[in-house]
């Protein structure tokens, strides 16, 4: 009987050291400059894969001591309970929103994506809140600004009784947008004043006044 020729099967060449050691200070480099919430990241490297996966995180891991976390707020109460309750929505023929002035500080950033200058509309007290904000912006960060995403809203993009819709609140971040200093201008806007805090997200950190 004629001996049956097998062929050898080749193994999958696994991933050398080297080559994992180097697709890990890759995924570090990416990571480092990451401001979002990671749950997957493949690296190839020639016929090798390497993959991470992971549930959500904070992605301010290094937050200095006092600056807020995700999800934290100052006071620890909820947002009417620290500033007063909803009273109404405002819209511009209304007599209560000739109580709202329009914020011109030069050092803050009005995202204004309606065209309208809603954003720079708010309460008095929410605009010295806001400035004296701005002034600890720049001695924090060289080059850098309070930036307002939304003040005053008037196209009803938000919860039914949000305080936007009066003028009392506001979302904000930094100019240029930098999500790993959120966690610290949280801390900033405690200090200057603001009476509710909340590093709502990994987007913006959210504030209000009474």
């Amino acid at each position: 009987m004629r001996q049956k020729k097998t062929t050898p099967k080749m193994r999958k060449k696994k991933p050398s050291t080297d080559s994992l050691n180097e697709a890990v200070r890759e995924l570090r480099g990416a990571l480092s400059n990451f401001a979002g919430e990671v749950r997957r990241i493949e690296i190839q490297r020639g016929d090798s894969r390497v993959a991470v996966e992971f549930a959500a995180a904070p992605f301010d891991v290094t937050a200095a001591d006092g600056d807020l976390k995700p999800g934290e707020k100052v006071p620890s109460v909820p947002e009417q309970t620290a500033v007063g309750p909803f009273k109404k929505r405002i819209n511009r023929g209304d007599p209560e929103f000739k109580t709202l002035i329009s914020n011109t500080n030069a050092t803050i950033v009005f995202k204004d994506e309606e065209g309208t200058g809603a954003d720079r509309m708010m309460t008095t007290i929410l605009k010295t809140g806001l400035d004296a904000l701005a002034a600890s912006v720049a001695k924090e960060w060289s080059g850098v600004k309070l930036r307002v995403t939304e003040a005053w809203d008037e196209n009803g993009e938000h919860t039914p009784k949000s305080l936007h819709y009066e003028g009392r609140a506001a979302d904000i971040t930094t100019s240029p947008v930098d999500g790993a200093k959120l966690g610290r201008l949280a801390r900033l806007a405690v200090d200057a004043g603001l009476e509710w805090v909340f590093f709502e997200d990994s987007a913006h950190v959210h504030v209000s006044m009474s």
